[in-house]
């Protein structure tokens, strides 16, 4: 499944076009290698994102071939963590 694709369906983005305009900003990668919005997703894999200030990682437990509800978004991804970054950090 695209990376696009599983970000909106999942619920991790509201959007298809947010998910794409992310991915084409370089603000994320897929296992640690910076992925693009065609980028194949596969169960296991970790996707990391970084919104703003915000940095998160899912992992990919289950794929999915429509929009899932609220209620059963958590048998799909799992967030590893979520950090802010810190802007002072290299002073």
């Amino acid at each position: 499944m695209r990376l696009d694709k599983f970000l909106k369906y999942s619920g991790v983005m509201k959007r298809r076009t947010l998910a794409k305009r992310i991915c084409d900003g370089g603000h994320c990668a897929i296992n640690g290698k910076k992925a693009k919005p065609s980028n194949e997703v596969r169960v296991g894999d970790i996707i990391r994102l970084q919104i703003g200030m915000t940095v998160a990682e899912y992992e990919v437990l289950e794929l999915m071939r429509h929009e899932v509800r609220k209620d059963q978004r958590d048998q799909y991804t799992r967030l590893l963590s979520s950090d802010r970054l810190n802007p002072l950090s290299d002073m």
